[in-house]
């Protein structure tokens, strides 16, 4: 296995955004919910419209991931409204995060992490936040592991 590759999406990603996001979704997702709610949200969230829209935010950024040329993940910042329990008002919020299932495990997701971490600083965030799904005991270890 070669290093990754991770940079910045552009539009001309949103295909593949599309089709990464929902893959994952349901990879991540189907063995711990309702498998058909799974894949309305799914169908519903990563649409060209919906994917397009996360670029015309203008402090947003979403990164992708390369594992030997082949897509292995991707992940997106952007500025929301900051929950009553983050003292940082300017806080950017970390609003997916994913990998497949062949890179969970790899260092993968910290080196993802560590690229977030930069587009943060750059966009002028000292803190990050985030909403994790109670029975996704992955990702809050995961999460965990990093001061979460």
């Amino acid at each position: 296995m070669n290093a990754p590759l991770i940079r910045l999406a552009t539009l001309a990603d949103v295909p593949l955004l599309c089709r990464l996001g929902a893959a994952t979704f349901r990879e991540t997702y189907r063995t711990i919910s309702d498998p058909r709610e799974v894949d309305e949200y799914a169908d519903e969230h990563f649409t060209p419209d919906k994917v397009a829209a996360w670029f015309r935010r203008p402090c947003a950024r979403t990164l992708l991931a390369f594992v030997d040329d082949a897509p292995a993940g991707y992940a997106h910042l952007r500025h929301a409204k900051v929950p009553a329990c983050v003292p940082d008002r300017k806080a950017i919020e970390l609003s997916r995060l994913y990998l497949v299932g062949a890179a969970q495990g790899t260092g993968l997701g910290g080196a993802m992490m560590a690229a977030l971490l930069a587009q943060a600083a750059e966009l002028g965030a000292r803190t990050i936040w985030l909403g994790a799904y109670d029975r996704n005991v992955r990702a809050l270890a995961f999460y965990a592991r990093r001061g979460f």
